[in-house]
């Protein structure tokens, strides 16, 4: 069983590796659990401890549409280069990174070359397809609009898509910007100027044509930012929901590190391969 994981923004493969060290030890040990980092240099992650040593990366340089669209290039060479793998590990970015290249094979038409999925802590993922939410976008362009003022249930001049694009981003990116967790850093301007080109397409599961189907477990920390909460229920949302586990271990943004929560994530894992055994097989 070949597994590739990706870490959160500001770190790196081995960085990852050192945070998953109680799961990896009570984990099969045939198992091969292959630790990548990221293209971009970044700067130290937010709440990454001073005792992490760095160079630290990020899986983007941004979240425009072009910027995610290399950053999909740069984990299919990956993929070329170290696969092939059974399943996929993401942490934070690595969690949304790995929804975001999923879901648009899937939408493509293309094989997936994932079996299961394993998703800690997701941040808000953001698409690569310059299509999707542009009619939203270039409306609240033209409006000129506000994006840090919640708008109201019957604010007149907004649909009902503009109207929940606006509050997932108060809820996820915004929030985060206040606490100083939003990386790499973009200004909210780009969702108000010109044609709206560069502005981040946040994906979520009512603004997209179908979920993702792939058996994912889905693992977040009960003390985690509830900015972080609201990110990684948009990443469960994405999911087919008869195909995922969701567990909460008593920690933070971070993997769970006592036996008995990372014993049910384990279990959660060997489920999803299990899951996984009776669906059809795609490789590229």
């Amino acid at each position: 069983m070949k597994i590739l994981c990706l870490h959160g923004v500001g770190s790196s493969g081995s960085i990852c590796e050192s945070q998953f060290r109680a799961f990896l030890k009570l984990a099969d040990p045939s198992y091969d659990f292959v630790f990548t980092e990221g293209p971009a240099l970044s700067e130290r992650g937010p709440g990454m401890g001073a005792y992490f040593e760095g160079p630290f990366y990020s899986h983007t340089t941004g979240y425009s549409p072009d910027e995610m669209a290399d950053a999909l290039d740069h984990l299919d060479t990956t993929i070329e280069e170290l696969g092939p793998f059974d399943g996929i590990l993401g942490f934070s970015q690595g969690a949304a990174l790995a929804l975001s290249y999923m879901y648009q094979r899937q939408v493509g038409g293309e094989p997936v070359p994932f079996r299961f999925f394993l998703c800690f802590s997701s941040v808000i993922p953001f698409s690569a397809d310059a299509g999707y939410c542009q009619n939203i976008i270039q409306r609240l362009c033209a409006l000129q609009w506000d994006m840090t003022v919640t708008p109201s249930a019957d604010e007149s001049l907004l649909t009902r898509d503009e109207r929940l694009f606006c509050d997932v981003m108060l809820r996820t990116v915004i929030a985060a910007k206040k606490k100083g967790a939003a990386l790499p850093e973009y200004s909210m301007d780009v969702y108000n100027q010109d044609d709206g080109s560069k502005a981040p397409r946040i994906m979520h599961a009512q603004l997209l044509e179908e979920k993702l189907q792939i058996p994912t477990v889905h693992v977040t920390g009960k003390r985690d930012f509830d900015f972080m909460h609201n990110m990684s229920d948009i990443a469960h949302g994405m999911c087919e929901e008869r195909l995922t586990r969701k567990l909460e271990h008593s920690g933070g943004h971070q993997p769970p590190q006592k036996d008995a929560e990372v014993k049910s994530v384990i279990r959660a894992m060997e489920w999803a391969i299990s899951q996984s055994e009776k669906m059809p097989i795609h490789r590229l």
